[in-house]
């Protein structure tokens, strides 16, 4: 996912500020907090230059009793308004991250099954929680207090050519030498920062990967060979990290080289009219705390826009993922599908995923109300991709599906699939319970409803035997579940489901003999009032289906029901046969 266009900065913060600008009235209150911080912050040395030049003098300790208490009233003010400041502006951070993460997670699962085919989980994680996270860092008190440092830096600078401008032009030099520092760093930090996301992205991908195969990296007995890897992958991120280290720790040192350059300005013209008696000590100590001041706002900025860099490229990377839209939607006037009244027709429908790469070419079939038809073909011939186009989880590169004379794309998507029960081979669990796992999705069934499924599935005695009956956990993807019962699982799921179009996906292929001939007892008692299109490995479990649909690189080369297709003696008596030699 690469943009583009490169974000500015002005994009980025604001963004920010769509995110916060919802609470204007805390940020205000923020904000008169921070200007209160800068005035206190510019009277603190004038106290200090009293007790210098006025009161040690005088050794009046009545006098010394009031600055001292002052200067304690002004430093708990000081605390209390950056307590304040720093409350709200976390309170505030904390709800637009929130606000945030659940905006990019939502965004994220609109996308089509496309996307998510092309993109890797663990870039998409480290995008949804370490760029995030470092967006949080802009909305913070450290960066609203940039307002706090423009003010004191307003008022010293102000103040000081008030009262010496020969010595405000001399610190004034130090300025531009300031921003080219700022500038030359800057541009080195980006880029640092955006190769140790990408290279934790890449860490990530890998650590997903393996920790998901797990059961093939045992068998295979490769724990070495992926410890390897990933030494690999970590040893760029650890060099990716060290170099944006290395420019950042050059980074702080070069500005306090030109902030020392003030300091010595400040000493040396100081001191010379102390000897020629044109200034008091008090003074020259109020210009050094005011120097600081100075510098302190500046110094401030040089860290943010370090922060800005690493923000910078988190934002960007964020972007990516707002700037996908998905091409499945639904038209502004959708109808929505409670139950079957026709049937469903495929009308010269081609798919392909690369141009010039057909999957499927000039399909034509029907699937009247009640009727069951059968896919059977060999591996790659484009069935499965068929029970994506009828999910609406891709869209036809030409012609179309129709469900009762309504076109696929005029069907409110979400009552398309709530209309299809889908089994497939490739078993989809949730970490969870197995009741979860039976419910996904399914709202408003009765515990009565749950059970009869469960044993209709032929579920009743493994559930019985487990620990906690249906509250037991069953592990990531099902990991604590044998193949059959993860098949037998998703299979009471659907009879639970209980939608008018089933889709039935190899619905078989991880059952053992036995447990098959109790399955396709129970599927063939749902299919008797459903509409069905199976895909078939075991050609035996089809012979009673309506019509049989024989594919060869995304055609179809025969239909008819069993009998007519074995007196043909074409493609599909080649199939079975070969099944029963």
């Amino acid at each position: 996912m690469k943009r583009k266009k490169k974000s500015s900065v002005i994009d980025m913060l604001s963004f920010v500020f769509k995110k916060v600008y919802k609470e204007w009235k805390v940020i205000l209150v923020s904000l008169v907090a921070l200007v209160l911080i800068a005035l206190v912050e510019f009277s603190i040395p004038q106290v200090t230059q009293t007790i210098i030049d006025d009161i040690i003098p005088e050794k009046s300790k009545s006098m010394l009793v009031q600055a001292i208490f002052w200067l304690g009233f002004l430093t708990v003010a000081l605390n209390v308004l950056s307590y304040i400041s720093t409350y709200l502006m976390s309170k505030i951070s904390q709800e637009a991250v929130a606000e945030l993460k659940q905006d990019l997670y939502g965004h994220v699962l609109e996308q089509d099954l496309t996307y998510f085919e092309t993109q890797k989980t663990g870039d998409l994680m480290t995008r949804l929680t370490s760029d995030v996270r470092t967006i949080q860092d802009l909305i913070s008190p450290s960066t609203l207090k940039i307002i706090s440092n423009i003010v004191t830096f307003t008022l010293v600078l102000g103040f000081l050519f008030y009262t010496d401008w020969k010595l405000s032009l001399m610190i004034a030099i130090t300025f531009p030498l300031l921003y080219i520092v700022n500038d030359f760093f800057s541009k080195r930090m980006k880029a640092n920062f955006r190769k140790v996301r990408e290279s934790s992205a890449h860490f990530n991908n890998h650590l997903q990967m393996t920790l998901t195969s797990i059961l093939m990296i045992k068998n295979s007995a490769t724990e070495s060979f992926e410890e390897q890897r990933l030494k690999e992958v970590n040893e760029e991120v650890k060099n990716n990290q060290l170099q944006a280290t290395k420019t950042q720790a050059l980074f702080s040192p070069s500005m306090d080289l030109v902030n020392f350059l003030g300091v010595a300005i400040v000493l040396t013209y100081g001191t010379l009219k102390i000897f020629d008696g044109e200034l008091t000590v008090g003074s020259m100590m109020s210009y050094l705390a005011y120097l600081k001041l100075l510098q302190n706002p500046i110094r401030s900025m040089t860290q943010m826009i370090s922060r800005f860099q690493q923000a910078l490229v988190s934002y960007e990377r964020l972007m990516d993922i707002y700037e996908s839209e998905p091409s499945i939607v639904a038209a502004d006037d959708t109808v929505k599908i409670e139950r079957l009244e026709k049937g469903i027709t495929f009308d010269n429908v081609s798919f392909h995923y690369l141009e010039g790469n057909k999957v499927l070419t000039d399909l034509t079939f029907t699937i009247p109300k009640g009727k069951l038809v059968a896919l059977v073909g060999s591996s790659g011939s484009g069935k499965t991709t068929v029970t994506r186009l009828l999910s609406r989880l891709y869209d036809p590169t030409a012609g179309s599906i129709k469900v009762d004379d309504h076109n696929l794309k005029d069907i409110d998507i979400e009552s398309l699939r709530q209309a299809i029960g889908i089994v497939s081979q490739d078993i989809e669990l949730m970490d969870g319970s197995v009741r979860d796992n039976i419910t996904y999705g399914i709202f408003d069934k009765s515990e009565e409803e749950i059970l009869k499924a469960i044993d209709a599935a032929r579920l009743t005695e493994f559930i019985e035997g487990l620990p906690q009956g249906l509250e037991t956990q069953i592990g990531e993807r099902g990991m604590k579940l044998s193949g059959g019962q993860k098949q037998r699982l998703a299979i009471a799921r659907v009879f639970l489901k209980n939608a008018p179009i089933l889709i039935l996906d190899e619905a078989t292929a991880a059952l053992d003999n036995e447990s098959e001939r109790f399955i396709q007892q129970s599927l063939e008692e749902l299919l008797e009032q459903k509409t069905a299109l199976v895909i078939a490995h075991r050609l035996s479990t089809i012979h009673h289906a309506d019509t049989i649909l024989v594919m060869e690189k995304g055609r179809i080369v025969e239909s008819g029901n069993h009998q007519e297709l074995m007196e043909k003696a074409g493609r599909y008596e080649t199939l079975y046969s070969a099944q029963f030699k």
